[in-house]
């Protein structure tokens, strides 16, 4: 059986029914608003450049840009998949970096003074040490908080029958690992995804690119 994590993906597991796999999805994470989302409307009529390294940032993003009447606005994405959101709500960006990491859109980023990023709580330091090493301010502002679930008994016994599971972000492999001491394989989006898997001792599957075409390739990689 295969287990999405993420509990928003049910294109993927219908694709994967489709092919006669077993698959089933449960939500391990959820987001939470932050007071940061309320100030960020009023920072974006200020910022020089925008970043942004999740999907969920990308919601948030769009939101404030929304409520400011959609100011010209030059932002920066992680990955063609964060890049697709901002695009689905008419917001274009200006650079998207070719890896879905935040140090590969550190060495990307176009020549900027400052930049806006705009976080969750679990975001790492690489994209702000990255572009302070080339000499450009970085405010950081959170805005929304990744929180682990409190699982139905429905839910918990789904996660020991896994034979792989699929990972969408390191806090989704900690929660896991947290629920269950079972460690099938795991099909990893990317590589701090799938670093984090080998820190807890899942044998892994990473994706060869970036997106939830990769990942698909890698669950079928991984299945027995």
């Amino acid at each position: 059986m295969v287990l999405l994590t993420r509990g928003k993906d049910r294109a993927l597991l219908e694709r994967l029914r489709a092919l006669g796999v077993e698959a089933a999805e449960v939500a391990l994470l959820e987001q939470v608003d932050l007071p940061g989302l309320e100030a960020l409307p009023g920072r974006l009529l200020r910022a020089d450049w925008v970043a942004v390294t999740s999907k969920e940032g990308a919601k948030r993003l769009l939101w404030a840009w929304e409520s400011v009447g959609r100011p010209l606005l030059k932002v920066a994405a992680v990955g063609e998949g964060t890049g697709e959101v901002l695009r689905q709500g008419g917001l274009t960006p200006a650079y998207t970096s070719p890896r879905a990491t935040a140090r590969d859109l550190a060495l990307g980023f176009p020549q900027a003074e400052r930049v806006l990023f705009v976080a969750g709580d679990l975001a790492g330091k690489d994209l702000e040490e990255g572009l302070r090493a080339r000499g450009v301010e970085v405010e950081r502002l959170e805005v929304y908080a990744t929180r682990e679930r409190a699982l139905a008994p429905k839910e918990v016994a789904l996660l020991p029958k896994a034979q792989v599971v699929a990972f969408f972000s390191p806090s989704g492999v900690r929660a896991y690992a947290r629920w269950t001491e079972r460690r099938p394989k795991a099909a990893c989006i990317g590589p701090s995804t799938a670093k984090e898997a080998r820190a807890w001792g899942f044998p892994v599957v990473e994706a060869k690119e970036p997106g939830l075409e990769g990942l698909f390739q890698a669950i079928l990689r991984a299945l027995p």
